[in-house]
């Protein structure tokens, strides 16, 4: 699957958690206004929870899988940088990007953003994942995405 951009990518994204995994699960409210991050999931009923999806969209063109602002401030750093417990169990990324489409879409934690940080560490200013995630971590084709997704907002 390729896309034009980020936007795009998370259309597609948001179209899926609301026509494949939102109807089978009531519980599910997915909210269209977005702040602080890409995808925000409520699950109400006997064990409510908030959940947190990233999304991140490889250009060729840009040269770098970019997070954060340029100055090196916003959510997604503090949330790499921090590791706090509540975003690590309730926080999930998903990437893709232009020239990847066979590999899939990765679906994974913070704790493996962390490996690839380039050069190492969460900056002052642009921070980047190191594109041979593309190569280390499997992706998953939109059925098995579906499930997976599913299972973490049901099962979490």
């Amino acid at each position: 699957m390729e896309f034009e951009n980020e936007s795009e990518f998370e259309s597609y994204l948001r179209g899926l958690i609301e026509t494949r995994i939102c109807p089978n699960n009531p519980d599910l409210v997915l909210f269209e206004n977005k702040k602080a991050v890409d995808i925000l999931i409520c699950r109400n009923g006997e064990n409510p929870a908030l959940f947190f999806l990233e999304v991140k969209y490889h250009k060729q063109s840009h040269g770098r899988l970019a997070f954060g602002s340029s100055s090196g401030g916003g959510f997604q750093p503090e949330i790499i940088s921090k590791a706090p417990d509540y975003f690590e169990a309730n926080l999930m990324w998903l990437i893709s990007g232009e020239g990847y489409s066979d590999n899939g879409v990765i679906f994974t934690s913070s704790s493996v953003i962390r490996n690839y940080l380039s050069g190492g560490s969460v900056g002052e200013k642009f921070n980047n994942i190191q594109k041979k995630i593309f190569r280390e971590i499997n992706g998953y084709n939109e059925d098995e995405l579906v499930n997976r997704i599913e299972s973490w907002l049901v099962n979490s």
